[in-house]
């Protein structure tokens, strides 16, 4: 369970640096609605890092994540959904990993490949 909970730990170290490299950047650049999206994105993580129980973290991996590919993909932000995806892809399978969750095929490269699922209305 220790090496478990370090590789959680290192995965949302991970998404935390990334992440705040990438929303600098875009703040940089001016682009208010990606840094708006990366720090909604970013904004629980230091929650996480501390969190014994278990649903947080699945939370987390299936619903927070997803709406950020979401959000990235209404923007029509494929270039940073790509780069994002670069970035966070190991640190999301290590959190996937350690949940028990298996991520959708189509979900595990940085852009889908074919068509996402519907959204439900």
């Amino acid at each position: 369970m220790a090496n478990a909970a370090q590789a959680r730990l290192q995965a949302y170290r991970d998404i935390l640096g990334r992440g705040l490299v990438l929303l600098r950047n875009f703040a940089h650049a001016s682009n208010v609605e990606l840094s708006r999206i990366e720090a909604d994105h970013l904004h629980n993580i230091p929650r996480l890092l501390d969190e014994d129980h278990e649903y947080p973290h699945e939370h987390y991996i299936r619903n927070e994540r997803m709406l950020y590919l979401q959000r990235l993909r209404e923007l029509g932000a494929t270039e940073y959904i790509e780069q994002a995806g670069i970035w966070y892809h190991e640190a999301w399978m290590a959190l996937a990993k350690v949940a028990g969750v298996k991520l959708a095929a189509w979900d595990q490269e940085a852009e889908p490949r074919g068509t996402p699922p519907p959204a439900v209305e």
